[in-house]
């Protein structure tokens, strides 16, 4: 069935006029928009849900429907810093995420379609909630999951019942692996890097901040691949054109600083963001700007939010509150700047276990043996113990040698590493099953001091 617009997605570039979902044009593969719309007036709106705004969406014969939108803003009262910065809790939609406001577009589109499966590859929340969406809708779902996906996001996806297809290759990769797949099935493949419907579902949050708050200033937003804050900025250009607001805030976007530490924040890490030209265009044209920020950063500020004001978020949403740290009071006003916090800190558990449990290598689902295994692997790897004495040595002899030798032959039993006689000494290397373990490892167990 043909998607039924307010207003039919034009090519930016060369003015095709696109019924299907795509973001960029099939003909000349630039960005396809949709012009603002005008929408009933402030007073007309009994904020709900987000299909309280159905004037600005699309429209379905049926519609997937968790009560997603409408999330609150509150004020920060604890942090000397950031006081009165008011924070918009996208982790209280129905899947913990934001992108719960695309899911419900995509698989009412999906319906209309009579597709019988939904595809989703993702860093894991969009997946999630695609998964939830899709179960709701009593449709198949199956995910292609890049490798060093968060545990806790696996289980998750496990409850929706969700076919996983565990790529072990990176995101990239996985994408190209589920469209191969979705070809093959005839399924619905959405990415929300590629579809017209992620940006009209999240744009309602842009909406809901012109109606629930008077006089924004500043918007600071994770930038990621760029959909949120072309999204933001779309729900304010249809506001603008409502008369709701009369201009765009400031957008501040917040970037993944390039370190060791990038994989605690995984979800803004993009090398090569496709919208990244037009981010560029949008922060420029509202006059803000964009804001890296150290993962480690991170994750100190989004412990420091849950002690402080009650509010558990992942690290890749405090990115934020640590930009709005740096932001205040030279640039922002905070009690004029809302702060997006886009995912719920339970989607990352593990990075926060060392910190809640008061010790360092113990992570949940994960026995000593397996710990041990791990700082093993990961002595050898990074060639700084390769035979049992050199490696007791270094992990303080605090078990008995007998202990790691027995692990190395373990390791070696299961292919991890192989054993090379050097003179008198049996040296442990590497394998690449070896390698591929390690990696889906380092992920849970951070032996970092943060």
């Amino acid at each position: 069935m043909e998607l039924q617009w307010v207003k039919k997605p034009k090519c930016n570039e060369c003015g095709q006029v696109i019924i299907e979902p795509y973001l960029w044009c099939p003909h000349c593969n630039n960005l396809i928009s949709i012009q603002p719309i005008k929408g009933l007036q402030k007073s007309e709106i009994n904020l709900k849900s987000m299909w309280s705004l159905n004037s600005f969406l699309p429209s379905f014969p049926n519609i997937a429907s968790l009560v997603e939108g409408n999330t609150p803003i509150i004020q920060i009262k604890n942090i000397s810093e950031i006081k009165g910065l008011n924070v918009k809790l996208e982790f209280r939609n129905p899947t913990s995420s934001f992108r719960d406001r695309a899911s419900s577009l995509i698989v009412s589109d999906a319906l209309s379609k009579k597709y019988n499966e939904i595809i989703g590859a993702s860093t894991g929340s969009f997946s999630i909630s695609l998964a939830a969406y899709t179960s709701h809708a009593a449709l198949k779902s199956t995910a292609f999951i890049p490798r060093n996906l968060e545990l806790s996001k696996i289980e998750q996806l496990k409850m929706y019942s969700t076919n996983i297809i565990d790529t072990n290759k990176n995101l990239d990769e996985a994408i190209k692996s589920a469209k191969k797949y979705a070809l093959e099935q005839k399924g619905y493949f959405p990415t929300p890097n590629d579809n017209l419907l992620t940006i009209e579902g999240q744009k309602t949050i842009g909406l809901e901040l012109a109606l629930q708050l008077a006089n924004i200033e500043n918007v600071i937003i994770p930038r990621g691949s760029g959909t949120l804050i072309l999204s933001i900025f779309r729900g304010f250009e249809d506001a603008i054109e409502s008369g709701w607001i009369s201009k765009f805030p400031k957008i501040f976007a917040v970037s993944l600083k390039s370190s060791s530490n990038s994989h605690i924040a995984e979800s803004l890490e993009m090398k090569a963001p496709p919208l990244l030209d037009h981010i560029k265009k949008i922060i420029m044209k509202t006059k803000g700007r964009e804001l890296p920020i150290d993962a480690l950063e991170m994750i100190k500020d989004a412990s420091k939010v849950a002690k402080n004001e009650g509010l558990f978020i992942e690290p890749a949403s405090a990115s934020v509150i640590s930009a709005a740290k740096k932001l205040a009071p030279d640039e922002i006003d905070p009690k004029s700047t809302v702060a997006i916090l886009t995912g719920s800190g339970l989607n990352a558990l593990n990075k926060f276990a060392f910190q809640m449990r008061n010790l360092k290598k113990t992570v949940w689902g994960l026995s000593e043996t397996s710990t041990r295994r791990f700082e093993i692997l990961n002595l050898i790897a990074e060639k700084n113990a390769n035979h049992g004495y050199a490696i007791w040595v270094s992990l303080g002899k605090k078990k008995t040698i007998q202990s790691i030798y027995h692990h190395l032959d373990s390791l070696n039993k299961d292919g991890l590493i192989e054993f090379q006689e050097v003179g008198n000494t049996k040296k442990c290397i590497i394998t690449n099953k070896g390698r591929d373990m390690l990696d889906k490892m380092r992920e849970i167990i951070d032996l970092k001091e943060i």
